[in-house]
């Protein structure tokens, strides 16, 4: 069964075309790039991969996507209970404006930890560069490759946090990326201390 992507599907905010899903009046949905039916576990396996998804009604062309994902939100709480009742209540008493408050807050909690960790390592080649070692050219190109390891990874969270739904589904997923950032970090800093003068 071949399926022809819908016309006219947006681009996303990052410049790529979304995944066309179709969904029928039976409720199957329809991934119209891999020909295949799909679940809603793997739209949400989809987006936590980073991929931009659309779902439309096969009959009227409605935008789907957003309640769908509040569906997979919904079936994914009931499995692991992760958001407290009282969130909850607010995203049914005040709805997107509470998730993007959320969402903002983790944004910025994540580039605040990023941040700290940048400065920790650049202020540990500045005191090698003191020192007078003659490491530090070498100390200074494994800072490098950890600032732009960072760089990538808040480009990751600012492409990410699009939307409200969205961004409370991926929220998870970077606290992960920054968890393996930091621990990436953690090690450059035991090498620079290798690289310290012993008393």
């Amino acid at each position: 069964m071949n399926e022809e992507r819908t016309a006219g599907s947006e681009p996303s905010a990052g410049g790529r075309e979304p995944k066309v899903i179709k969904r029928y009046t039976n409720r199957k949905l329809y991934d119209t790039v891999e020909s295949r039916y799909v679940t809603l576990d793997e739209i949400g396996q989809m987006i936590k991969a980073g991929a931009e998804v659309k779902i439309i009604d096969n009959r009227t062309k409605d935008d789907l996507t957003s309640v769908t994902l509040a569906q997979i939100i919904f079936e994914e709480e009931k499995k692991t209970s992760k958001m407290s009742l009282d969130t909850l209540r607010d995203l049914i008493r005040h709805g997107g404006e509470v998730a993007q408050r959320l969402v903002e807050g983790t944004q910025a909690e994540l580039r605040g930890r990023v941040e700290a960790v940048r400065a920790a390592a650049e202020q540990r080649v500045q005191n090698l560069r003191v020192m007078g070692q003659q490491t530090s050219e070498r100390a200074r190109e494994m800072v490098q490759t950890s600032q732009e390891t960072m760089a990538t990874f808040q480009k990751r969270v600012d492409d990410r946090v699009r939307a409200a739904v969205e961004g409370m589904s991926t929220a998870s997923d970077a606290r992960k990326q920054l968890e393996d950032i930091t621990r990436r970090i953690e090690a450059l800093e035991k090498r620079l201390d290798e690289l310290a003068p012993k008393p």
